[in-house]
C-alpha cells in the first residue's frame, strides 16, 4: 500500500499526521510552525522523501454552509502552490468542524484545550486523515 500525510493548515502552524503502511489508520506526526510557503514546501519535500509518501491529503476550511471564506481562498492558493512543485498528487478534503471535535477530544480526556493549542492542529490533521481513510 501507500503511505499518506495529511496536514491542518492553521494561522501560526501546521499539523500533520500520517497513515499506516496499510492506508487504514492515521497517527500523529508532527506540528510545524507556520513561517512561509517555502518553508511548508520545504518540510513537505523532506518528509515526502523520508517517508515514501504517495499522496497528500489537506483541509480546507469550508464555511458550515459549504461557502468559501477568506481562509478558504488561502488554503486553496496555498493547495495551488502545493500542486506545482511536489510530485505527488494532493487531495483536497472538507474539514469543517475538525477543530471542535480536536477540542472536544482534549476534554473528553481532562486537558484544557487553550493549553494544548498544537495538539489541536495535531488532532484535526489526524481527523482529516481518517476520513479520507475511510471513505476509500
Amino acid at each position: 500500500m501507500e503511505k499518506i500525510l495529511s496536514l491542518d493548515l492553521g494561522t501560526k502552524r501546521v499539523g500533520v499526521a500520517i497513515s499506516d503502511e496499510l492506508g487504514m489508520l492515521a497517527h500523529p506526526f508532527d506540528v510545524w510552525a507556520w513561517k512561509n510557503i517555502e518553508n511548508l514546501i520545504q518540510q513537505l519535500d523532506l518528509t515526502i522523501k523520508r517517508h515514501s509518501i504517495k499522496k497528500l491529503v489537506v483541509g480546507v476550511p469550508w464555511t458550515l454552509k459549504g461557502k468559501i471564506s477568506e481562509k478558504t481562498e488561502e488554503v486553496l492558493e496555498i493547495i495551488n502552490v502545493l500542486e506545482e512543485v511536489l510530485s505527488i498528487p494532493i487531495i483536497k478534503i472538507d474539514e469543517r468542524l475538525t477543530s471542535k471535535m480536536a477540542r472536544d477530544s482534549l476534554k473528553i480526556v481532562g486537558k484544557k484545550p487553550s493549553r494544548h493549542k498544537s495538539k489541536i492542529d495535531q488532532i484535526s490533521a489526524i481527523i482529516i486523515l481518517q476520513s479520507y481513510l475511510d471513505s476509500y
